[in-house]
């Protein structure tokens, strides 16, 4: 009778062994995806690090605050790339708002340019006053060597841009639509990243329990 039942013994564990085979194909698989996903990732993360380069080179300066009651803001902007930038629009900014800019052309930086704004004129805000504290921020916009173009605020890092829109001179109105679109786009973007991360979590947890059966399988198996 043991004879006849070695066969049965034999066969189950060739069909969970072949079980196992076939869980660990899979995590091997999905590993494979993974690790490819992440490759993936790290290479774009490289050429957005890349294109940003000679972009990150440009730095933007607001001068010291005037003294006289006609004197007006000034900047300087340095470019330590090496290569030219061309094509620069430089904004005076209070609160993301523009309230003055360098009305001259910069077609080409090479090494450092200083300038004075013009102010502009924005309904219901005191603009010569306004210039005459700190809080203030100088905007540029700037195409690299590679023909890309680029907005930066202050020291912050880059920002690629398809227009000149970053900044403008809008009304009261039209700032409250603004920032309400802009509280909306950032809102829709925590929950897009909410669910992104609900479902990578959902994804480990499932590998998680692919991997939890083929160890008590393979324990069953072999002990």
């Amino acid at each position: 009778m043991l004879a006849a039942e070695a066969p049965k013994i034999t066969d189950w564990m060739q069909a969970w062994g072949s079980v196992v085979g076939l869980l660990l194909s899979g995590l091997a698989a999905m590993a494979t995806w993974l690790l490819f996903r992440h490759e993936i990732q790290v290479r774009r993360e490289e050429q957005r690090d890349n294109e940003a380069a000679q972009a990150r080179l440009i730095v933007p300066v607001l001068n010291d605050l005037p003294r006289g009651l006609d004197e007006v803001r000034s900047f300087t902007i340095a470019n330590y790339s090496g290569v030219p930038f061309y094509d620069l629009r430089v904004m005076l900014l209070w609160r993301e708002r523009l309230i003055g800019n360098y009305p001259s052309a910069l077609h080409v930086l090479m090494e450092e340019v200083a300038g004075s704004f013009s102010y502009l004129a924005v309904p219901g805000v005191d603009v010569a006053g306004i210039a005459k504290t700190g809080d203030l921020a100088i905007g540029v916009y700037f195409t690299d060597a590679s023909g890309l173009r680029w907005s930066k605020l202050n020291r912050e890092p880059p920002t690629r841009v398809q227009s000149d829109d970053r900044w403008s001179q809008i009304t009261g109105r039209e700032q409250q639509r603004a920032a309400a679109r802009a509280r909306l786009e950032k809102e829709m973007t925590l929950r897009a990243m909410a669910r992104r991360n609900k479902s990578r979590f959902r994804f480990a947890a499932s590998i998680a329990a692919v991997v939890a059966v083929a160890v008590f399988l393979a324990f069953l198996i072999y002990r």
